[in-house]
C-alpha cells in the first residue's frame, strides 16, 4: 500500500510540472480557446443555407419552335438558382463568354426537337459549364435534371390546357348523343323504325367522335381511380365506360333484338353518356397545373430538433479540435523530455514509466477538460447550438475522446526523434480526421476498406456520439463508446511498454 501512495506522489510531480508549463504560456492557452470559438462563430454567421445562383445564357436554335419568352418562363420557374443572362443564337460566342467567366452556365436548346421526338428519341438540352469541383459538377447535373423537368411540365401543361378547351366540343357531342338516345327511345316506343334508325346513325357518329378524342385526355382518371380489378377485371374506369358505350351502340343495329332489348340498351347507353359527361366536367374543373403534376412530396422529421448547418457541424468541430489539442500536446511531451535531457534523470530516480505516463495523462486530461468545458459552453450559450441530451453523457464522451487522443499523441511522442517530426505526425492525424472521420462527408460515402481508417480516429466516434447526445437527445451508443475507450486503453498500454523500453535503453 505504501508503494502505491509513493507512486501517486511521484506521478503528481509530472501533473504539477505539465500544468505549470502550460500556464506559463497564456497566449497559447488563449489561442487554443478563442481560436476555435472564432472559427465556429465566423462559420455560423457566414454560412448561407441556399442553393448557388448561376448566371445562365440560353442558346436558341434558328427557327426554333420554342419562343425566347418560353425560355424566360422556364427560368422563372427555377426560382433563384438561375439568373437570366440573356438569349442568343450564337453558340461559339456563348461558350467564349463562359470560358471568360462572364456567365456560369450555357443551356443549348435541342436542335429540330419536333422531328427528334417523332423519331422516338428524346430531345436533349445541353448544359455547358466550366466547373472542376466534383460537388459543383454534381450540382449542375442535378440542376439540368430540374430544368428539363420544368420544360416537360410546361409542355404537358399546354397539352392539358388544350385538352380542357377541346373537352367543350366533346361535351357538346355527348349532349347531342344524349338527345339522340332520347329521340330514338321515343321513335321505338311509337313504332317509327325509320326515325329510330336515323337517330341511331347520329348516335353512332357522336359516340365514335367522342371515343377517338376523349380516352387520351382522361387518362389521368384511369391512373388515379380504382379499376375494375376488385370485381375480377383489369379495365380502367374511363376505358371501360367507352368500351361499353361503343358495344351497346353497335348492338342497336342488331335486327334480331326485340324492342325491349333495344330500350334496355338505350338506358345503358344513356347512363354511360351521363357518366362520361360527369368525368369530362370533372376534368374541366381541375387546374391544368394539378393535372400534369398531381403529386408533391412533404418531408417531416421525428427528430427532437432540426439543427442548422452550423449547429450540425458544431459537435464535429468540437471533437476534431479536442483530438488535435490532445494529440499535439501529448506528441510534444515525451520527445521534449528526451531533447532537454530529462529522460536521463529517470534512470537515477525511483520514478517508473507507468507513473510518469499516468501523471502526464492526468495533467493533460484536466487541461483538455477545461478547454472542452469552455468550448462547449460557448457553443451552447453563445452560438446557441441545441443541447437536447444529458451533460453527463456529453462529458463522458468528451473524456473518452481526450483519453484516446492522448494515447495517439504519446505514441507519436515516443516514436518521434524531434519536435518537428512529432508535429508532422500530428498534422497527418489531423488531415486524416478531416477527410475520413465524417467531418466533411458522410461515412456512408466511404468504401468499407477505407472505413477502417475512420474507426481508428477518435473524431469519428466523438462526432457520432456528441451529435446523438446534443442534437438527438438520446443516450450514447455504448458499443461505440466502448470501442473508443478500448482503443484508448490499447494505446495507453502500447505507450507504457514503449516508454518503459525507452527508459531502459537510456540507462
Amino acid at each position: 500500500m505504501g508503494n502505491f501512495f509513493r507512486g501517486i506522489i511521484r506521478a503528481s510531480s509530472f501533473f504539477r510540472k505539465e500544468i505549470f508549463e502550460i500556464l506559463r504560456q497564456p497566449q497559447l492557452v488563449a489561442t487554443l480557446v478563442l481560436g476555435p470559438f472564432l472559427i465556429l462563430f465566423l462559420f455560423g454567421i457566414g454560412y448561407r443555407a441556399q442553393s448557388r445562383s448561376l448566371r445562365t445564357l440560353l442558346v436558341v436554335q434558328p427557327n426554333s419552335p420554342i419562343a425566347a419568352q418560353d425560355f424566360q418562363q422556364y427560368d422563372k420557374s427555377m426560382g433563384a438558382v438561375i439568373i437570366d443572362a440573356g438569349v442568343t443564337d450564337n453558340l461559339p460566342e456563348a461558350l467564349n463568354r463562359l470560358r471568360q467567366g462572364q456567365v456560369d452556365l450555357v443551356i443549348v436548346e435541342p436542335g429540330d426537337a419536333i422531328n427528334t421526338i417523332k423519331n422516338n428519341h428524346q430531345a436533349v438540352f445541353t448544359l455547358y459549364h466550366r466547373e472542376i469541383d466534383p460537388t459543383q459538377v454534381s450540382y449542375i447535373n442535378y440542376l439540368g435534371w430540374l430544368y428539363v423537368g420544368v420544360v416537360n411540365q410546361h409542355v404537358l401543361l399546354s397539352f392539358a390546357v388544350q385538352g380542357q378547351k377541346e373537352s367543350v366540343t366533346w361535351r357538346t357531342n355527348l349532349q347531342e348523343a344524349h338527345q339522340n338516345v332520347s329521340d330514338m327511345r321515343q321513335a321505338l316506343q311509337s313504332g317509327n323504325a325509320t326515325l329510330a334508325q336515323q337517330k341511331q346513325q347520329g348516335l353512332t357518329t357522336n359516340v365514335d367522335a367522342v371515343s377517338q378524342a376523349v380516352g387520351a385526355s382522361l387518362g389521368l382518371f384511369d391512373s388515379l381511380q380504382p379499376t375494375n380489378a376488385t370485381q375480377g377485371g383489369s379495365v380502367p374506369p374511363v376505358q371501360s365506360t367507352l368500351t361499353d358505350l361503343r358495344q351497346n351502340t353497335n348492338l342497336l343495329s342488331d335486327s334480331t333484338s326485340t324492342k325491349d332489348e333495344q330500350l334496355a340498351r338505350l338506358d345503358k347507353i344513356d347512363k354511360d353518356i351521363t357518366d362520361l359527361d360527369g368525368q369530362l366536367a370533372e376534368f374541366q374543373s381541375i387546374d391544368p397545373a394539378i393535372i400534369i403534376s398531381p403529386f408533391i412530396s412533404e418531408t417531416k422529421s421525428v427528430a427532437n430538433s432540426l439543427p442548422s448547418i452550423p449547429d450540425f457541424f458544431g459537435p464535429a468541430v468540437l471533437a476534431l479540435l479536442l483530438q488535435h489539442l490532445a494529440v499535439t500536446f501529448a506528441a510534444l511531451s515525451i520527445v521534449r523530455e528526451r531533447n532537454v535531457g530529462t529522460m536521463e534523470l529517470f534512470r537515477v530516480s525511483p520514478l517508473s514509466a507507468g507513473e510518469a505516463l499516468f501523471g502526464k495523462y492526468i495533467s493533460y486530461m484536466l487541461f483538455g477538460g477545461v478547454i472542452a468545458a469552455i468550448l462547449s459552453a460557448l457553443l451552447v450559450f453563445v452560438l446557441h447550438m441545441p443541447m437536447q441530451g444529458s451533460w453527463y453523457y456529453f462529458a463522458i464522451v468528451v473524456a473518452a475522446v481526450l483519453f484516446t487522443s492522448l494515447g495517439i499523441g504519446f505514441f507519436i511522442s515516443i516514436v518521434s526523434q524531434t519536435d518537428s517530426q512529432a508535429v508532422q505526425y500530428s498534422m497527418i492525424i489531423l488531415l486524416a480526421s478531416v477527410f475520413f472521420s465524417g467531418f466533411i462527408m458522410s461515412l456512408d460515402t466511404l468504401s468499407a476498406p477505407v472505413k477502417v481508417i475512420s474507426w481508428l480516429l477518435p473524431t469519428t466516434y466523438g462526432t457520432l456520439l456528441l451529435r446523438d447526445i446534443a442534437l438527438r437527445g438520446i443516450a450514447p451508443n455504448w458499443a461505440l463508446l466502448g470501442g473508443l475507450t478500448a482503443i484508448g486503453l490499447l494505446l495507453m498500454f502500447i505507450s507504457w511498454r514503449l516508454l518503459r523500453r525507452l527508459i531502459v535503453t537510456s540507462q
